[in-house]
């Protein structure tokens, strides 16, 4: 390449990111999320007007008194019902888990389960100590606020998510001007004592698992597909590609363009028809495009462990949730729960196994004829209304998993 034509390609680079390039699909998300965020559905938390029995109605219908209370209840920065000692004890480390986090810590204390919870927000803006000493005389490891101190040593199970703030930074990030570099590094270094600690404790029992494993922001949804289809999984043809032929080669009609997006970011699957889009920008930037199935059932499946939580959701008998049931008509979308065939609870645990994961969801489709298909595995996925729903309590099983293993 001579010095004329080099020119010119960073010209045309300079020109792409000033254009600010436009993309396939912003149309069609645009006024996709807009519709679904409108919709208002009737009954909501009225379950006494719903066209079946929740498990837990009460609560449903109490549910903004009943979270009030319970965020009361573990409104602190740190709480633990251990003190360090020079007896190796087993601890659970359980960071802030949004509305599973006051279950977690009341199934700790009922269970007599040694556990240090801390909301990993408040620990930092209270200039909580965090402490990793790596010399040729010793090895320390221990974070600590408020005189409340946690030797790493004592630490048998972690349980987390990953944090809202500081928001993950991904290590592609450019480094920004000298006026945002503070903001910057400050979440680089936070974001850098998770990783580590995943390290340095790499050998104990994390939930859902390490980071950059366990962690739904981390993920990566479209390779995943290769590994449900290993497991003997039946999958949607799935392909990320800015090459409009393949996608109308590759692809049904009917078809869904998928985010894979995670909070506060998110957009639902979005169904077109590739007869009738032109595919304009595509070329700009790959994107995940998915053949659309038609459903019966939908799933939402706890892993934990080796145990298996499978409920089904009647999500066709709405024509609000017939394409996605997160729109949530709860008062017409029966949910249940019940037992999957053998070999589909098989390929759940190989996949799990697989990922090295403790503890995951699964959302799987049943077709008209009864194949079950693999849509995602969420690290953990959101479950916190399942109590009302079904009767099913995942922080309680965690509690009890976590003791049974401690006292082996």
């Amino acid at each position: 390449m001579n010095l004329q034509e080099a020119v010119l390609v960073f010209k045309d680079s300079l020109l792409f990111f000033k254009n600010k390039m436009k993309i396939f699909g912003l149309r069609h998300v645009g006024k996709k999320v807009p519709e679904l965020l409108k919709i208002k559905v009737e009954n909501k938390h009225d379950p006494e007007n719903w066209t079946w029995k929740p498990f837990n109605p009460n609560k449903i219908k109490n549910i903004f008194t009943e979270l009030k209370k319970e965020k009361k209840e573990i409104n602190y920065t740190v709480i633990t019902n251990y003190t360090p000692s020079k007896i190796k004890q087993k601890v659970v480390l359980c960071f802030a888990m949004g509305n599973l986090s006051y279950g977690i810590v009341k199934s700790f204390e009922d269970l007599n389960v040694k556990f240090y919870f801390v909301d990993l927000p408040n620990f930092i803006a209270k200039k909580g100590k965090v402490n990793f000493l790596i010399s040729n005389k010793k090895v320390e490891k221990y974070i600590e606020i408020e005189n409340c101190k946690l030797n790493l040593d004592d630490v048998e199970f972690i349980l987390w998510t990953p944090p809202k703030y500081p928001f993950p930074v991904f290590d592609f990030s450019m480094m920004p001007s000298f006026k945002g570099r503070s903001s910057f590094l400050f979440k680089k270094r936070w974001q850098q004592f998770i990783i580590t600690l995943g390290k340095f404790l790499d050998d104990k029992i994390w939930l859902p698992g390490t980071p950059l494993i366990g962690s739904q922001d981390w993920q990566n949804k479209v390779s995943e597909y290769g590994i449900a289809l290993n497991c003997g999984f039946n999958i949607p043809t799935t392909i990320f590609t800015n090459d409009k032929d393949q996608v109308r080669k590759s692809l049904p009609r009917n078809l869904l363009i998928r985010e894979f997006s995670t909070p506060p970011y998110s957009f639902p699957p979005i169904k077109i028809n590739s007869g009738r889009s032109s595919f304009n920008n595509l070329e700009n930037s790959p994107t995940t495009f998915q053949e659309y199935i038609e459903k019966k059932f939908e799933y939402r499946v706890v892993v934990l462990f080796d145990k298996i939580f499978a409920c089904r959701i009647h999500s066709q008998d709405s024509i609000l949730t017939k394409e996605d049931w997160r729109v949530h008509d709860d008062a017409n979308v029966k949910w249940e729960l019940t037992q999957l065939p053998k070999d589909v609870n098989k390929k759940m645990l190989m996949f799990k196994d697989k990922l090295n994961l403790n503890w995951c969801s699964f959302d799987l489709i049943e077709t008209k004829s009864n194949q079950f298909y693999f849509l995602e595995a969420n690290r953990p996925g959101a479950h916190y209304w399942l109590e009302m729903f079904v009767g099913l309590d995942i922080t309680k099983e965690i509690a009890l998993e976590i003791s049974k293993k401690i006292n082996l």
